[in-house]
């Protein structure tokens, strides 16, 4: 084929995004949205001129569709998973794979059953700074891992939005577990983790989380969460990624990377810290790390090339969390459990 044909389940605000860059891409085709918001359907004409459906189930009958990104949230990933590997469609699948280490077998059966292919959209590996951390690893740069630090910090009105639907763990804190394994090349074998509940107790949703892990039998690892930024933050995400090795450190700070917006100060955010990595615009395009990733998803099935984030990589992720659930329940260090 030429071009990958294209749809996107979820038309909410990472659907979009994915659609978008499907729909602007050399490489593919947008051919349909569903989303089961009717509301949305003339919206969806208008802005990408491709079809709609009010269910991914009707989508999933359109022969033209070679693949399918799935954007919904973490809970409901299973169902159109394991329809879309029935149906041929390969697919990319938004992080996490799914709540439950079980859950995420389903899915992979599905697909290794049914043939096609299965990406979990693990946006970090996709940005260059994280990318230049896992090669001074792989390199031998930093020499042997000792010890790593990672922090995301947002604000507290991703706690009013979400509302205990999800837990940060899910929502952002997968990324640094997978960045984390993914840079050390280890995988992490033991955790313990502690929480506050106070300003978000309202929303049913945690403060932060604190995690120390080991990674095999001589390398640890501290993860910091945390949803307590005010509203008028100068931006919605401040995270790092430190790396000591017993040659050299590596450091990633992703908090000022260069762009400051000076306001008026009686506006709601006088001082403003703008992202330019994950998915900012340039010349009308989407470009960024969401640009990488979606490319390179389409050119890997084009061309039949491996894809940088395994599915044993993404399950991995996901059973680190159901060890660090565990942690938090019993209030004490739990084994990661072997899948």
């Amino acid at each position: 084929m030429d071009k990958l044909r294209v749809g996107v389940i979820g038309a909410g605000f990472i659907g979009c995004l994915h659609a978008r860059v499907f729909h602007e891409s050399f490489g593919s085709d947008l051919v349909a949205i569903a989303d089961t918001d009717k509301k949305l359907e003339d919206k969806v004409k208008k802005e990408f001129g491709c079809d709609f459906y009010p269910s991914y189930e009707e989508m999933l009958e359109d022969a033209e569709i070679d693949a399918v990104s799935i954007c919904l949230p973490d809970m409901n990933h299973v169902a159109p998973s394991t329809a879309a590997a029935m149906a041929g469609k390969h697919i990319l699948l938004e992080k996490p794979m799914a709540r439950t280490v079980e859950d995420c077998r389903r899915i992979k059966k599905a697909s290794d059953g049914s043939g096609v292919r299965l990406m979990v959209a693990h946006l970090l590996r996709f940005d260059p700074g994280y990318k230049r951390l896992y090669d001074a690893v792989k390199n031998g740069e930093v020499g042997e891992v000792i010890h790593l630090s990672t922090e995301r910090r947002n604000s507290r009105l991703l706690a009013e939005r979400l509302r205990g639907r999800t837990s940060m763990l899910f929502y952002v804190g997968i990324h640094d577990i997978d960045a984390v394994q993914w840079c050390a090349q280890k995988r992490i074998t033991k955790v313990y983790a502690q929480k506050v509940v106070k300003i978000n107790k309202k929303w049913n949703s945690d403060d932060c989380i604190y995690v120390l892990a080991n990674l095999g039998d001589d390398t640890i690892a501290s993860f910091e969460y945390s949803w307590t930024f005010p509203a008028n933050f100068p931006c919605g995400l401040k995270s790092k990624l430190e790396i000591y090795g017993s040659e050299a450190p590596a450091f990633l700070n992703r908090f000022d990377i260069g762009i400051e917006i000076f306001n008026e100060k009686d506006v709601d955010v006088p001082y403003e810290l703008t992202d330019i990595m994950h998915w900012p615009e340039l010349n009308d395009r989407i470009v960024g790390d969401l640009k990488y990733e979606i490319d390179h998803f389409v050119d890997a099935i084009l061309n039949d090339k491996e894809f940088l984030v395994s599915t044993e990589d993404a399950m991995s992720a996901v059973n680190v969390i159901e060890a660090i659930l565990e942690s938090l329940d019993k209030g004490a260090p739990t084994l990661v459990k072997s899948i």
